[in-house]
Formats: C-alpha cells, sequence, structure tokens
C-alpha cells in the first residue's frame, strides 16, 4: 500500500511539474522622438523681377526653454528658433556651438523642460525670417540638412 501511494504520489509531481511554460511574447520597441528630413525642392529658375520669398519644408516643433546654463542669451520677443543641433549630453551641445562660432553661427545653448540641449543658430521675432534662414543653411551648408525650427510656447 505504501509503494502504491508513493506511485501516485510520483506521478502527481510529474503531472503538475511538466507543464508547458507560457512565455509571454517579446515587447514591440517604441519608436524614439525624430525629427524628420523634409523633401528639398529643386530651386527655381532666376527670374529678373523681384523674388518671391521661398517657400521652405521645415519641421517644426513647439516648446518651453531656457538659455541653457552658462549661456548669456536676450531673446526679447523671439519666438522662432533655428535648431542646428539637438542633445542630451550637455558637452556634445557645446562642441557644436564651437563648430558653429567658427563657421559665423552665433549660436546659443537652449535647454527644454525634458532637458534635452537645442543648439540654436539664430532667433528671429518672425516665422518667415526664420524659414527664409533655414533655406539659406541648407543651401549654403548641406551638412545642417536637418535643421528646424523651434517654436518658443507662449
Amino acid at each position: 500500500m505504501k509503494n502504491l501511494n508513493l506511485l501516485l504520489l510520483l506521478f502527481a509531481i510529474l503531472l503538475v511539474g511538466c507543464k508547458t511554460q507560457k512565455i509571454p511574447p517579446k515587447p514591440v520597441p517604441v519608436a524614439q522622438e525624430t525629427v524628420s528630413k523634409p523633401a528639398v525642392n529643386p530651386a527655381p529658375a532666376p527670374t529678373t523681377a523681384s523674388k518671391p520669398a521661398k517657400q521652405v519644408n521645415v519641421a517644426s516643433k513647439e516648446e518651453r526653454f531656457s538659455a541653457a546654463q552658462g549661456e548669456t542669451a536676450s531673446f526679447g520677443n523671439d519666438r522662432y528658433f533655428v535648431i542646428l543641433g539637438s542633445f542630451s549630453v550637455f558637452e556634445n551641445a557645446k562642441r557644436l556651438k564651437e563648430t558653429l562660432a567658427a563657421e559665423n553661427f552665433q549660436p546659443v545653448i537652449l535647454r527644454n523642460e525634458n532637458g534635452m540641449f537645442r543648439v540654436c543658430g539664430n532667433h528671429y521675432a518672425e516665422e518667415s525670417q526664420a524659414r527664409a534662414r533655414i533655406a539659406e543653411v541648407r543651401e549654403k551648408f548641406s551638412k545642417y540638412s536637418d535643421i528646424w525650427l523651434l517654436i518658443k510656447k507662449q
């Protein structure tokens, strides 16, 4: 009888212990925030008449920010900022700022509410001026083709 009970107990343990494990599916990675590069339209043929303002396809984002620590900047009523780089590490932003200064920009490092450092090449009160500057930079500096417009949130 003891042998039968022991055999039944062993059989029950095997039955319970050999269940197939359900492995949960791997989580799908979340896409990171990216700024897409807009398509660059070919330049129109020059005319002798006055040139109309060039329409530029520009990625833009609206957010709150301030000058990064150690930066002295007076933005006045300027709401539109031409951004040439965005970094999570201040030293990387500083390196781009030095490069831009050597290329005759007046760069300023901004810090948004999420701690990202934005390297601003120029800032303007009017959106059309900022868009015109973006078109000019894209034309003169192909390495900054991913330039974008930051709009200061009111």
